[in-house]
């Protein structure tokens, strides 16, 4: 079950939610006001790998050993 985060555009908080399926992206309701006027958006993701090292951006891993810059 996928962890999504998501902003609300009437509060402008943001949250973050299990959702089951896809399809139920779009029931999600806002925990702090109840708008249903939200929008999924991307956020940081963790990598884990075999040899015990991680993802790290603007650095090297043990995950393919290059460098990986966002921004």
């Amino acid at each position: 079950m996928p962890i999504y985060e998501f902003s609300c555009q009437k509060c402008n908080s943001n949250f973050e939610t299990f959702v089951i399926s896809h399809k139920n992206i779009n029931s999600v309701q806002c925990p702090k006001c109840g708008s249903k006027k939200v929008q999924k958006v991307v956020s940081a993701f963790n990598c884990g790998c075999s040899s015990g090292g991680s993802l790290s951006f603007g650095g090297s891993s043990g995950c393919g050993g290059g460098s990986t810059r966002f921004g």
